[in-house]
């Protein structure tokens, strides 16, 4: 059985390529192999033809040349058929057949053309085996003359080339699948390196960048581009992040210091006499307003301070079920006098690495915005098990489409505008979670809504 990285690799793409393009070779080589028999095969046979021919022809201008009736070339004959293995003659004489032929073969085509014909030869051993020749016949002073050579073992040759042609396909196979795999490995292991630093950047290492090299190939262009785009985002993230710093700092001393000036008219009027109810009401709305103002202020300054990474954190471990215990006995109370129920349950031991005040904010953020808008008599129930730690209640919940959206900055839904609260809570709560290498996913809770913060994937410190 593969392991888990083995059956990824063999996934791949690049593997995947690699046996089409194996396959390919195979065929390819079977086909190229196919035409090389059939081309040894003829050239053997048209190689077979002209040495019968051309000793067809020798023996045609012996007999032409000789004198004595043709007693010359008999003996020729004789000669050459006993120390010929693979030649065969066959000379029609008054007195019978010279040669090493006992009988002329019957339907043999004359000279220049060439046939084939059975003849049975016999061994050193005396067994007796049919072979294959192939010979033609020429007119010698009134007389026949056969010249014949026997052709080689075709089953022997096709046997011969048929393991030889098994060896090449095997030995292409498997440099082919070799190949295929270094190369294989040597990729996957590239793409393993990019989606290790994409993984890191997606938790809020901006500062991570992709390992590429001037002269590389087309991943390391990709990873080259990306590298860019990452260094445009980081640019226009600290320069968004910059403006925001830059406004609630400019905003935020005026803002206090009013608020003290407010502080100071109320407190004077509470100590003057009559008339004065309407007026000290007016300042305590402003009174709040502007602690609305400065709450926002400093909620977007809190979060600007973590997307940016300024906060580092303590990296020391994290019991998430005494993170629970705290929110609950903080909020429980909050959401009695809302006439709603806050339960816990905790489960299993739940140890993270990362900062305890700011994974108790961001638990406190979503109990807090679970209390806020489950309604009058909700059940809210703050569970955790193991590294998951979730948030459920059976209030209207948040549609769908509208799920990511709020966690953007300063976005509310419409049917909670007319609420206090800053519109930062959830920013804030996934900034927490991407500086953990957490996951936030909302989902329904059949009814309401449900919030899990899963530190599964949490880097080991």
């Amino acid at each position: 059985m593969l392991s888990a990285s083995g059956a990824a690799r063999t996934r791949t793409s690049i593997w995947r390529l690699t046996w089409w393009f194996t396959l390919l070779s195979l065929v390819v080589t079977t086909l190229v192999l196919t035409a090389v028999y059939w081309l040894t095969v003829s050239e053997r046979d048209q190689q077979l033809e002209r040495n019968v021919l051309l000793a067809a022809d020798t023996f045609s201008r012996l007999s032409a040349s000789g004198s004595d009736g043709g007693a010359a070339l008999r003996r020729v004959v004789d000669a050459h058929a006993r120390g010929a293995a693979n030649t065969l003659l066959a000379l029609e004489t008054d007195t019978g057949m010279a040669g090493n032929l006992s009988e002329f073969p019957g339907q043999l085509p004359r000279y220049p053309d060439t046939g084939r014909f059975p003849v049975a030869v016999s061994n050193l051993s005396g067994d007796a085996s049919v072979e294959m020749a192939r010979g033609t016949w020429i007119d010698v002073e009134g007389r026949r003359l056969m010249v014949a050579q026997l052709e080689a073992d075709a089953g022997e040759y096709r046997r011969n080339f048929l393991l030889a042609s098994m060896l090449a396909l095997v030995m292409a196979l498997l440099l082919t699948l070799m190949a295929g795999y270094l190369f294989n490995r040597r990729q996957v292991r590239r793409l393993r390196s990019l989606s290790e630093g994409i993984e890191k950047i997606q938790r809020g290492r901006m500062e991570i960048r992709l390992p590429s090299r001037e002269d590389g190939d087309e991943l390391d262009v990709l990873a080259s581009q990306v590298n860019q785009m990452l260094d445009e985002i980081d640019e226009l993230l600290h320069s968004v992040a910059g403006v925001t710093d830059n406004i609630a700092h400019d905003l935020r001393t005026p803002l206090s210091r009013l608020r003290l000036r407010l502080d100071e008219i109320g407190n004077g009027l509470g100590r003057s006499s009559g008339g004065t109810a309407g007026l000290e009401k007016t300042l305590g709305d402003a009174q709040a307003d502007l602690d609305q103002l400065l709450e926002t202020f400093e909620a977007m300054l809190e979060l600007a301070r973590l997307e940016q990474g300024a906060l580092q954190l303590d990296g020391k471990s994290c019991d998430l079920a005494a993170i629970a215990s705290d929110v609950f006995e903080l909020l429980a109370p909050v959401a009695e006098e809302r006439g709603q129920q806050l339960a816990l349950q905790c489960e299993d031991a739940g140890a993270v690495k990362g900062d305890t005040s700011l994974l108790f904010r961001a638990l406190y953020n979503l109990v807090d915005n679970a209390i806020q808008h489950a309604g009058e008599g909700a059940r809210i129930t703050l569970r955790q098990r193991g590294t998951c730690i979730a948030v459920e209640d059976n209030g209207p919940g948040i549609p769908p489409a509208e799920r990511e959206r709020v966690f953007r900055r300063l976005y509310r839904l419409d049917q909670s505008r007319n609420r206090p609260g800053t519109g930062l809570g959830l920013s804030v709560v996934r900034a927490i979670a991407r500086l953990h290498g957490a996951t936030i996913a909302l989902a329904d809770a059949n009814p309401g809504l449900s919030v899990t913060l899963d530190f599964a994937s949490q880097e080991t410190v």
